[in-house]
């Protein structure tokens, strides 16, 4: 096919617009297409459509996109593409970011799964009176009373005999 503005050169560059619902089609060769590109009002290059997508889909990349970690080097935009965080660091540098993404994934950006048989009965225990806790707070936020006795109750038999304080936490809220 030659192009439709020189009828000399093969046309490469294949232009559509659609206006007012209305299909019109050029066809150009590189040369002409260049010099149609100039009298066009500049387009945004795809990179400008891309970062303008992200940032209306997940604005925390585009604000986190400039920030790296200063311990190992990696860029947030390294982390999003792979997947994995480079150090421990990266937690902290990227926690602005993190957060809302492991909110979005898991529903909580603390971890309440399973702890490893070997880090003790404690931890298993102050892991479940943290979540019972915080079951807690929202009970008593809601006025729901009789829940909140409950789970208060559980604490105790959770930690034992330590009821001042599981007591004391409740009668604050409440």
């Amino acid at each position: 096919m030659k192009c439709e503005a020189c009828n000399k050169r093969h046309a490469t560059v294949h232009l559509t617009e659609i206006a007012s619902g209305e299909k019109k089609e050029q066809h150009l060769c590189d040369e002409c297409a260049h010099n149609l590109n100039d009298q066009l009002i500049k387009m945004p290059s795809p990179t400008d459509i891309l970062t303008n997508l992200i940032n209306q889909v997940a604005p925390e990349i585009g604000e986190m996109s400039k920030t790296s970690c200063p311990a190992c080097g990696m860029s947030y935009l390294e982390f999003r593409s792979s997947g994995r965080l480079g150090c421990p660091m990266d937690y902290t540098a990227f926690k602005k970011g993190l957060v809302p993404l492991l909110e979005k994934m898991h529903g909580s950006a603390q971890h309440i799964g399973k702890v490893p048989s070997r880090a003790g009965k404690e931890l298993v225990v102050k892991n479940e009176v943290l979540q019972l806790r915080k079951e807690l707070d929202k009970a008593v936020e809601k006025e729901d009373y009789e829940k909140a006795a409950k789970i208060r109750d559980r604490i105790f038999e959770v930690t034992g005999n330590d009821s001042d304080n599981v007591k004391g936490t409740l009668q604050q809220d409440g």
